[in-house]
């Protein structure tokens, strides 16, 4: 890979990141949630779910699920969503559309790994504490 198109990628990862913290924020504002009380519900400060929310931090899987599952929404959504924003397109690299188009579904494929990964965190109603079925 070229130093330009190392660069290339960079950029669209970058924006990946903005743009699914742009998802979380959204989502947080719909449901009328603090970023202190997603913090807390996630185990992170206030500072970081703002950086995460601007994409100056990026967003660990765990986190994803967990500030989902804390907003009740998809986290799946939330990727595809970021994965789909024009921002994202206009920042592909020329030639590589059909590359971001194999992302997006690979992305949306996960929504059933996410699934399986919920009832495991701690705090779920539908699974005791102990982890026992």
């Amino acid at each position: 890979m070229s130093p330009a198109d190392l660069a290339s990628a960079n950029a669209v990862i970058g924006n990946l990141y903005r743009h699914l913290g742009q998802q979380v924020r959204a989502a947080r504002l719909a449901r009328g949630v603090t970023q202190a009380d997603l913090a807390t519900a996630v185990g992170l400060t206030r500072p970081s779910v703002a950086n995460l929310e601007s994409g100056v931090q990026r967003i660990q899987v765990h986190t994803l699920i967990a500030a989902s599952q804390a907003l009740n929404v998809d986290p799946a959504d939330l990727i595809s969503r970021a994965v789909a924003g024009e921002q994202i397109a206009d920042a592909i690299p020329a030639g590589t559309e059909r590359d971001a188009r194999r992302l997006a579904k690979r992305l949306a494929s996960v929504r059933d790994q996410i699934n399986a990964l919920l009832p495991l965190l701690p705090g779920r109603a539908d699974v005791p504490e102990d982890g026992a079925a």
